[in-house]
């Protein structure tokens, strides 16, 4: 069993504010933890998301600074949208097993600092995965693509696109108690993607630093943790399969069968959780955080996790209920490779503080060949 005994962020739209000792003040309990288990001689694996730029060592860096390391056995690290939820799928198999007791997944990334610092074209370098296409350009072919599959005209493609900035706005509104104008941005035609508006991507300019401590049973027990509710990862599954402008057909799957890897993985996360997720968030028992980055991606979650049937469902579907629990990834502001962990960071903090049992996370990285979901559970000490 794995449960998740601490989750913490912090964000700043101001360059150069994440200091060491902001960030060491942000997660001093934390570091309390992290004291506690070394001192009696727990094992702890290190995981981390690395940032988009100046990759090499930032791990290193990051738990020898901020936790004061002396030394680290295991050191894993991760460079995709997915990867949080890749991370917590490989801390479920190493706590499993025994040979750790608990796995620090922490990310880091500076990315207006270092925006300020390199500048646009280095980060829009630093964004590149293929010679031949921007990933912008990818997901605009996704998008094509989907259409054709479900038989959607570009003009309902557009209006979905609008529905579903509709549906974040809605959330992000009642989270913040702010009213923010309805504002989609200018097409992104120039950046040979017809299908998007400015609002349909994300790469939110700010720093960003976060982290969850999972831990095993008998781990959780030491920390008491038991003596307040907990969360529970009940369910974690990512699949990928290859990523390249020449295979976004089996990306994209057909219309019966959309995204594959992405249902493949659901319905695995559903069967470790042991729950009708559909039936559960239809009665108000489950939240979820869909990725929201490039629209194509949110539709293929619904259709995939059979939340609706057919594409004809998603308009009603998207105006009777909310598909994030944060206003969606240009709202929720988490930059690059760190939106699902900020997910699961806030998602912790829902199920700890609201009435639902459960709570579902998507992970979604490169062009769409990585899915992942994870499925948390909140849980009672029976002792408490």
């Amino acid at each position: 069993m794995l449960n998740i005994v601490y989750a913490e962020k912090i964000t700043s739209k101001q360059e150069h504010q994440l200091t060491i000792d902001v960030l060491k003040e942000t997660f001093k309990e934390a570091i309390v933890l992290h004291s506690k288990l070394l001192s009696n001689h727990k094992k702890i694996a290190y995981f981390f998301i690395d940032p988009l730029l100046n990759s090499f060592e930032a791990a290193n860096q990051f738990y020898f600074e901020i936790f004061d390391c002396e030394e680290i056995d295991k050191l894993n690290t991760y460079k995709s949208g997915a990867s949080p939820i890749q991370a917590l799928s490989d801390a479920k198999e190493i706590i499993k097993t025994g040979l750790y007791d608990a796995v620090f997944i922490f990310g880091f990334d500076p990315l207006l600092t270092n925006k300020k610092m390199y500048g646009k074209d280095e980060i829009t370098k630093a964004m590149s995965i293929f010679d031949t296409h921007s990933i912008m350009q990818c997901y605009n072919q996704i998008a094509h693509l989907v259409c054709q599959e479900l038989g959607v005209t570009k003009t309902e493609f557009r209006s979905y696109c609008d529905e579903l900035y509709k549906n974040y706005l809605k959330t992000y509104q009642k989270l913040s108690d702010t009213i923010v104008p309805f504002e989609r941005g200018r097409q992104l035609e120039e950046n040979q993607a017809d299908l998007f508006m400015l609002t349909d991507c994300a790469n939110p300019n700010i720093d960003f630093s976060g982290g969850v401590i999972v831990a095993s049973e008998d781990t959780t027990q030491f920390l008491e943790t038991a003596k307040t509710e907990r969360i529970r990862v009940s369910g974690v599954k990512y699949v990928s399969v290859k990523g390249s402008p020449e295979q976004i057909d089996s990306i994209v799957g057909e219309n019966k069968s959309m995204f594959p890897h992405l249902r493949k993985a659901f319905v695995e996360a559903q069967s470790q959780a042991a729950i009708h997720v559909a039936k559960e968030y239809r009665n108000k028992n489950l939240y979820l955080e869909a990725y929201t980055c490039y629209p194509p991606i949110p539709i293929a979650f619904l259709l995939a996790t059979g939340m609706i049937d057919t594409i004809d469902d998603l308009s009603d579907f998207l105006s009777r209920y909310e598909i994030t629990i944060t206003g969606g990834m240009n709202f929720a502001r988490a930059p690059w490779n760190n939106p699902a962990l900020n997910a699961l960071i806030d998602m912790y903090q829902k199920l700890r503080q609201c009435d639902g049992s459960y709570g579902l996370v998507h992970g979604n990285g490169g062009i769409g060949e990585i899915q992942g979901i994870a499925i948390l559970e909140k849980t009672k000490n029976e002792n408490s």
